[in-house]
């Protein structure tokens, strides 16, 4: 996927930086810290926004989406500051996202990846964001269910981003939408028996 003669101490350095963030778990962090309250033992157990909007409302909903996109956004505009190449900055947001669904700090048992994947694609290529975005509210406003919904926006994102960027950004992308495919097992078991929400 990558030369390895292109492969720099900056770009290593900032594939373990962007784990090590998209590790932290905001959502676990908002819930302590405002609620007092551990998001896994409420609701699906999970730390992303969709279960704080649920359990703990839509402030702290929205706050960890906020926190979950932009640790995304942060590692990605710094990756295409030092390398300017977007190949790796791409790579710089999956490591990101691996971190975000496996964090070290929580046994590797993380959220299902997201949002901090749209923030990723918001740096990579806004209009793919953009588009995602909007498959995003068309299949919610229609199922109603934001797992759904999240699924179809995500199996979108290569195919676009192979027409913008490339097969190889493209490739990196089909690997996210696998990996938010694995982390989305137990909703895509929920929505073929009619019991997603």
């Amino acid at each position: 996927m990558i030369d390895p003669n292109q492969i720099s101490l900056s770009f290593v350095l900032l594939l373990v930086f962007a784990y090590l963030l998209g590790a932290v778990p905001f959502g676990l962090l908002w819930g302590r810290i405002f609620a007092d309250v551990d998001i896994r033992d409420f609701g699906s157990g999970n730390i992303g926004a969709t279960n704080m909007n649920r359990i703990l409302g839509k402030k702290l909903g929205a706050a960890t989406l906020a926190s979950d996109i932009l640790k995304a956004v942060f590692v990605v505009v710094l990756a295409e500051l030092f390398l300017r190449d977007k190949l790796q900055a791409s790579l710089v947001g999956f490591a990101a996202i691996v971190g975000h669904c496996y964090p070290i700090y929580l046994k590797f048992k993380g959220g299902k990846g997201v949002a901090t994947t749209f923030g990723t694609i918001l740096v990579i290529s806004p209009v793919t964001a953009l588009v995602a975005a909007v498959i995003w509210i068309i299949v919610f406003r229609i199922s109603k269910i934001s797992a759904l919904s999240a699924l179809v926006a995500a199996i979108v994102i290569p195919f676009l981003l192979y027409f913008e960027q490339g097969l190889k950004v493209a490739e990196v992308f089909l690997l996210v939408v696998v990996l938010i495919f694995i982390r989305h097992k137990s909703n895509i078991q929920r929505i073929r028996e009619g019991k997603a929400s």
